[in-house]
């Protein structure tokens, strides 16, 4: 990365050789002689060091937290802070040459360290310095390692923002990488919130460490780090909510900088195409600050224009949150709007494109007024008459940019003439495509499920001629609603009582055995308003009923859970007396969609017609259920629901939306997702995938793993005892290339799962996926907590869901269970168990101020054994001849692991019970949580001994710390619990809770606890 930095024009500094102390994080020469550089007409009326103090003080302030802090020291750095001269005048002195990047000192650095007294130091792999100032930190990893740039994320984050967050107050963004992949964010931001940088004008298909290569290029570039300092980072601490800091995608940054270079050009339109959900209402927002700061556009007016009033405030929230309310508008109605344009206002107006209607002509007739459309697809036509025609005639020379992720040709509508220079490739000025946001990760593809509800009808031609009907005179989607009951027979289909409880009853039974698991919510697209409410009166009945309840009990997150429905109802005397009820307020509408986006909170369907299908961004909506015919871009907007990325609080990551159509539109889909600039049909550049190809790849995928299993033998899959984990256990311990191939083919079975386990063709492999499920769990077993919870994160809820109702019962992360704390007689009893193999300090040398843990025991023990040293006591002898003799045995033998298991839980036993007294209890538990069995099988197991068994001890040591932990009425009580706990154990491993090692197992626990 250094070398790839040089050319741009950085220099490189060994960190040890930097003109700092380690404490300080202002490179204070640097700052000081930029000072001078930067300011010469007025830089002589000040003391020098008493500025450099000031600025280094300001960086070396955190309180109201980091996001607060950076927002103020980016301030300084944007030449927006004044400082008082010797003469009492003050001045806004430049920190940093903004617009010329080789005018300030520019350096690199490796192994920058940092340190206080009382902390740990740390060592920044790299640090690019302006002028002094650390503005970026990368965290890297070796390609070969096992972490990858999430892990260098995650110490950024969790390690050096959190010690040294003054370090971090003049950062712009700081850089992941691990040679693979390279991404950014803002230093402490969650990491699925990191992204690439990358530019819409190289191959797609680049990847590597040519991918992170040409990212440092592009990124670290001292001209982009700049220009993402003054224009790209914008910051929400209004309060209300957490601090925010927003930085840019690179689609936003490079078409923002088009429409600023295309209004400086005079130029009069530019059509910015950017997939649905990859952030087109920031890109309005980083564009327009664009405009505002460059005096060459002399003081505009810039209008952020909707077609829908949730747009309108979804758009002013991110605007206001991010740069304030200064010089910004927000019409109540058209005469407040009409009367801010007669007015000459300048700055921000936004408002919807209904309130041009009867505008007039020559409102404004200004050439810096520029109009920036959301969905410019919708309400823009050529037409005279429409309210986009309306709204040109009264901005007879403003400056319309269009943004969509759906554009429309069609008789009525045609985006790209209306938007589109004819000199732009394809009338587009930008365009960020489907296949580049799903290899961003910036959206997530979306797979139609098709589960038509047959019916026989004869309305097809009449339905056909309607919707060309309403394409012709560019119907909305409430006024097709409108004209479509006239269609009464089809209507009287949708709602037969039999198709709404069918449609229903799939609904709810397809969501609670996928979505709801992973902590995803849903949306239901139905036929007109009467069905929105029937369907959601069915639906909460369901919810309420006994299954449901089944499947609520068993993931264990909410009692209850709820559908609510969303429609358009008017406050008209005319209004339908039925929909009164449904119709909400601004304030209710909000608060309901804060509460579907709550994970937690339990209202988890939304039922709409119209409403909330377009514009509304709820990135934990995993699955849309679209019970009402739509074309074109409107079915497209609305299918696009689910592509928005999200990691749910308990780390699933949400890899894959799911449409479920009710209709039979996959025809229409298609038709829907073509690219209409492209020659011949396109399928959406892979952002809809039929569920039938899923499955096709599953069935691959298992296959691959059945051949890649064929020598282990007698393996049978769908027998799931404890001897066919064994068994391929074995075998993949003694090969590492085939347990390689295993655990990449078993994710990509996981990821598929959850998006495809309600189809019928699955339910064969389903057994032998849970018995795949709990290999791949032992196999990472020995994993450091980290890589476990990483991999595993990838499976979600569900998957794990099916692992743990087949054969064992595997944790799969750091345990959450809080450090037992012993009492005194718990202490007390530690001390006698030490006293076996220690002996007493003598008076002068005073009590033992730290308790001995159980590690301390057995290491004695072990080291008395090692040495043949008889420390003194017939009891303690007697145990270490146990030991010994079970460790003979399995050098001698080294075989049957169960009769080892049992063996050792009847030594361990023994140990527990020496020198204690019948009336008192103890847990012997290290600082690890590491029990007594467990020791024993880390120090003294035989090499065919498998993680398997060592995952039995384990659980069997957890037994023990959960039991101890609860409050119990009585010993009866307690002894039955101990037989339950240790009876699921054996049952998740498939052994029989009678026998050995059964008996010595419960025998090992209860001698823990008190005997009564």
């Amino acid at each position: 990365m250094i070398r790839w930095s040089l050319p741009m024009g950085w220099s490189f500094m060994a960190g040890r050789a930097l003109p700092r102390e380690t404490t300080q994080t202002v490179l204070a020469g640097q700052l000081r002689d930029a000072l001078v550089r930067l300011n010469p007409d007025v830089i002589g009326g000040f003391d020098l060091d008493a500025v450099v103090g000031e600025i280094a003080g300001t960086v070396n302030a955190v309180e109201g937290g980091l996001v607060r802090a950076n927002e103020q020291v980016l301030r300084l750095l944007r030449g927006r802070k004044e400082f008082r001269d010797a003469d009492g005048v003050w001045h806004a002195l430049k920190v940093i040459d903004l617009e010329h990047p080789a005018a300030n000192t520019l350096v690199v650095s490796d192994e920058v360290t940092i340190t206080v007294p009382g902390k740990t130091s740390r060592r920044f792999d790299l640090v690019y310095w302006v002028n002094g100032l650390p503005l970026v930190v990368v965290e890297v990893k070796s390609p070969t390692a096992k972490s990858g740039w999430a892990d260098a994320a995650r110490e950024i984050n969790d390690v050096y923002v959190t010690e040294y967050p003054w370090f971090f107050t003049p950062n712009v963004f700081a850089v992941a990488s691990d040679g693979l992949k390279l991404r950014f964010g803002a230093a402490g931001a969650p990491t699925n919130l990191w992204q690439p940088f990358r530019s819409t004008a190289d191959d797609e298909n680049l990847a590597g460490q040519a991918d992170v290569q040409r990212s440092v290029e592009l990124l670290l570039n001292p001209a982009t780090v700049l220009d993402m300092l003054a224009n790209f980072v914008l910051f929400d601490t209004a309060g209300g909510g957490v601090d925010k800091k927003y930085l840019p995608r690179y689609p936003q940054m490079e078409a923002a900088h088009l429409i600023h270079q295309r209004v400086l050009a005079a130029g009069s339109k530019g059509l910015i195409w950017h997939h649905q959900g990859s952030g087109k209402t920031l890109l309005m927002v980083f564009a327009a600050s664009l405009l505002l700061a460059d005096t060459r556009t002399d003081s505009p007016t810039i209008i952020l224009l909707s077609d829908r009033t949730q747009l309108v405030r979804q758009t002013s929230g991110v605007f206001t949150s991010a740069m304030g309310d200064a010089y910004f508008h927000q019409p109540a109605t058209s005469a407040e709007l009409r009367a801010l344009l007669a007015d000459d206002v300048r700055g921000v107006i936004s408002t919807t494109v209904h309130k041009f209607a009867d505008a007039g002509k020559n409102l404004s007739t200004r050439d810096n007024v520029i109009v920036l459309v959301d969905e410019a697809h919708r309400t823009q036509s050529a037409r005279s008459k429409s309210l986009a025609g309306q709204m040109r005639a009264a901005l007879p020379h403003a400056k319309f940019f269009g943004m969509t992720g759906t554009p429309v040709r069609n008789l009525a509508t045609d985006t790209f003439a209306l938007f589109g220079e004819e000199s732009d490739p394809g009338r587009v000025l930008h365009r960020y495509s489907v296949s580049r946001s799903l290899l961003d990760e910036a959206t997530v593809p979306v797979m139609l499920e098709p589960h038509p509800v047959a019916f026989e009808i004869n309305d097809q031609a009449l339905q056909a001629e309607f919707d060309q009907f309403a394409d012709d005179f560019d119907l909305d989607d409430p006024e097709r609603e409108t004209l479509s009951r006239k269609f009464g027979r089809l209507t009287s289909v949708f709602a037969n009582p039999n198709r709404v409880r069918a449609v229903c009853q799939h609904i709810v039974d397809h969501y609670l055995a996928g979505a709801y698991r992973n902590g995803l919510k849903a949306q239901i697209v139905a036929f007109n308003r009467e069905l929105a409410v029937a369907y959601t009166d069915k639906i909460n009945e369901l919810l309420a009923g006994f299954e449901a309840s089944q499947v609520l009990a068993e993931v264990g997150k909410h009692d209850r859970i709820t559908a609510e429905v969303n429609i358009s109802v008017s406050d008209s005397k005319d209004e339908d007396p039925d929909m009164r009820p449904f119709r909400l307020s601004e304030a209710e509408e909000e608060e309901q969609k804060r509460r579907f986006l709550a994970p937690d909170d339990p209202l988890c369907f939304l039922v709409v017609t119209a409403k909330l299908m377009t514009g509304f961004d709820a990135p934990n909506e995993g699955v849309l259920y679209l019970d009402k015919p739509l074309k074109a871009h409107t079915l497209f907007q609305t299918i696009t629901r689910p592509n928005r990325t999200w990691v749910s609080p308990t780390g699933f990551v949400k890899t894959a939306g799911v449409v479920v159509d009710y209709i039979g539109l996959a025809e229409e889909v298609q038709r829907a997702v073509t690219d209409p600039t492209a020659k011949g049909a396109g399928k959406g550049g892979g952002f809809v995938t039929d569920l039938f190809e899923l499955v096709a790849e599953f069935r691959t995928t298992f296959a691959r793993i059945e051949d890649l299993l064929v020598d282990v033998d007698g393996l049978d899959l769908t027998v799931h005892g404890y001897e066919s984990v064994r068994a391929i256990n074995v075998f993949l311990d003694a090969n590492p290339g085939a347990a390689e191939v295993f655990s990449k083919d078993y994710r990509y079975l996981a990821r598929l799962y959850p998006l495809i386990n309600t189809d019928k063709r699955i339910t064969k492999y389903r057994d032998g996926f849970g018995l795949f499920g709990s290999v791949y769990t032992t196999l990472f077993k020995k994993s450091s907590d980290e890589e476990r919870k990483e991999r595993l994160a990838e499976l979600g809820p569900m998957v794990l869901e099916i692992i743990n109702a087949h054969v064992h019962s595997f944790s799969v992360v750091a345990s959450q269970e809080e450090p037992l704390v012993l009492d005194a007689q718990g202490i007390a009893i530690l001390k006698e168990l030490l006293a076996l193999v220690r002996p007493k300090p003598d008076k002068d040398d005073g009590e033992d101020k730290k308790p001995p843990s159980a590690a301390e025991i057995l290491d004695h023990i072990k080291a008395a054994l090692d040495k043949g040293v008889d420390p003194g006591s017939a009891k303690y002898t007697a145990l270490a001849e146990r030991i010994k003799q079970l460790r003979d045995r399995i050098i001698q033998n080294a075989q049957d692991a169960l009769e080892f298991l049992s063996e050792a839980l009847r030594v361990a036993r023994a140990i527990v019970d020496a020198e204690k007294h019948p009336d008192e209890a103890v847990v012997v538990l290290d600082d690890d949580h590491v029990g007594v069995l467990s020791r024993i099988i880390h120090d003294h197991a035989p090499p065919g001994f498998t993680v398997t068994e060592r995952n039995l001890a384990e659980e069997i040591d957890q037994v023990v710390t959960h039991t101890l932990a609860r409050s119990w009425d009585n010993a009866d009580a307690r002894n039955r619990g101990v037989r339950r706990a240790t009876a699921q154990v054996f049952r998740r491993y498939a052994m029989k809770p009678v026998g050995e090692p059964y008996d010595s197992t419960v025998a090992y626990i209860e001698a823990h606890y008190l005997v009564d």
